[in-house]
């Protein structure tokens, strides 16, 4: 998998760069730049690169030695990569955690480095807040998938996967995140598997992907909300309601049905996990005069390739800051934290 091709690298420049994260978006910023003779440092909590792409999206559709090669392409390129270091300022606990051995704050990197990508992703899942969501057998679908990937890739025992064999599952959610839970299920011999959506398979952008899954004999389910799991010492069902589209919204009506399952994943959609905990509430601008920037799923949660076209498009931005706006010294621009303790305690 190429993050980034580079023709010819270009002589050295005088600043340096660390990128937070080495996900799609981050690892090809780290490649633009790292092409254009800047020295960039990624930092990385999980044991090596590749973000969800490497953790998550089934082998599959991606295979893991894929990511692998093209990370060292990177390596090759001059990237220099810190895995197992976590970046942290306010950072809440979050998936993939455990792999952290070191810890470097934040500040430290405003202090060394002339700029920051935070490119962190999005590893916090949505809860789904039902009765019933806590019973053993309900899984939101990106634990679920990160479990079954580092199985397959030789990081986590099988043990720590649930048994599909010959159960019925429901996945909740119809995105690429509910299709690949579809997928891992059936390969991993479910007997049954339903997907379920609050709306129709036309308002799916995973359309294409469910309907191949559908000719396969994946059931999908249309208008359909949950109400509640079903089960006592562990999820037997899901009660749905029945919805409708009003001008727009979903709203539910009083009609009601469940569906058998063994195993509930829900897909509702993740969370951004930037080392900043409150950056939402910042102005770009304001996070530039710092040198700070955002890519990818830390911003809102998309695809790859998008993800990855917006990783070479602020990586063109924080060059053209550099040269531009940065103030003219180097190795390294002194920068305190005061703007990020305005960001984090509400004042931005």
């Amino acid at each position: 998998m190429k993050f980034f091709i580079c023709g010819e690298k270009a002589g050295p420049k005088p600043f340096r760069i660390a990128v937070i994260g080495a996900g799609p978006a981050g690892l090809t910023a780290a490649g633009y730049l790292a092409c254009k003779g800047y020295e960039v440092h990624v930092y990385e909590k999980m044991p090596e690169g590749g973000g969800m792409v490497a953790f998550a999206i089934p082998e599959v559709r991606i295979p893991i030695n894929a990511v692998r090669e093209g990370v060292k392409d990177l390596e090759r390129l001059g990237v220099q990569f810190h895995f197992r270091t976590k970046v942290v300022y306010d950072s809440p606990r979050e998936l993939g955690d455990e792999w952290a051995e070191h810890f470097v704050s934040l500040e430290r990197l405003l202090s060394e480095f002339d700029a920051l990508l935070i490119a962190t992703g999005a590893w916090k899942p949505r809860e789904l807040k039902v009765p019933g969501a806590e019973l053993p057998g309900v899984y939101d679908a990106l634990t679920l998938l990160h479990q079954v990937k580092m199985a397959r890739i030789g990081y986590y025992s099988w043990e720590r996967v649930p048994d599909f064999k010959g159960k019925h599952v429901v996945v909740i959610g119809a995105g690429y995140t509910a299709v690949d839970v579809a997928l891992e299920a059936r390969l991993l011999g479910a007997e049954k598997v339903t997907m379920a959506y609050r709306r129709s398979l036309e308002h799916s952008y995973a359309k294409t992907e469910i309907g191949k899954l559908i000719s396969e004999g994946v059931e999908f389910v249309e208008y359909a909300a949950p109400v509640r799991i079903i089960g006592e010492k562990r999820a037997r069902g899901v009660e749905f309601a029945k919805t409708k589209l009003v001008g727009g919204n979903v709203l539910t009506t009083d009609e009601r049905f469940i569906i058998d399952a063994d195993i509930v994943a829900y897909a509702i959609g993740q969370l951004p996990t930037s080392p900043i905990r409150e950056v939402l509430c910042a102005s770009e601008e304001i996070l530039k005069d710092a040198g700070i920037f955002f890519a990818g799923d830390v911003v809102t949660p998309r695809n790859i390739g998008t993800a990855m076209m917006e990783g070479r498009a602020k990586a063109k931005e924080i060059e053209e800051w550099l040269f531009n706006k940065a103030p003219r010294k180097v190795f390294p621009v002194p920068v305190t934290a005061r703007l990020i303790s305005q960001v984090v305690n509400g004042e931005c």
